[in-house]
């Protein structure tokens, strides 16, 4: 786990055989559900965001340009995005979509988004709770298996 303080979060695009069909995957996504020129606002205001590197931007502006009149989707999205745990909150959400665009950027940066999500969910759980109870710390030394 290696969710990054400091932005951008995702700096370079991986060169290996995963990160790779994970970022083509993530290039057609965009085609798919944005279109061209939406692919490329979207990327635009993921660099801003600090989501994405002006590297990655430019690398990925690139394989959005290549894909294939079939990978395209020529109108504005319109249909909401149905999304799998652990961002299912955020199915049929105006942010739904980008939300599956944040799922790619973290297998890419090779990160476990699920991981990062329980976490936060811990310690939202937590502060509900007394800090002093010993089962909280318990549930927490459990979940990320550190004593």
């Amino acid at each position: 786990m290696s969710l990054h303080a400091e932005k951008p979060y995702l700096r370079s695009l991986s060169q290996g055989t995963e990160g790779m069909e994970a970022t083509m995957e993530w290039a057609r996504y965009l085609g798919e559900t944005f279109g061209t020129s939406g692919a490329l606002n979207c990327l635009a205001y993921y660099e801003r965001l600090g989501w994405i590197s002006e590297d990655v931007c430019r690398s990925m502006t690139t394989y959005i340009r290549g894909l294939s009149l079939q990978e395209i989707h020529n109108k504005k999205y319109d249909e909401p995005a149905t999304l799998e745990y652990p961002l299912e909150t955020l199915s049929g959400t105006p942010f739904g979509t980008h939300a599956r665009s944040l799922k790619y950027i973290a297998a890419i940066a090779g990160d476990d988004l699920e991981e990062h999500l329980m976490l936060a969910r811990l310690a939202e759980r937590r502060v509900e709770k007394q800090i002093g109870d010993p089962s909280v710390r318990d549930e927490v030394v459990e979940a990320i298996g550190d004593d």
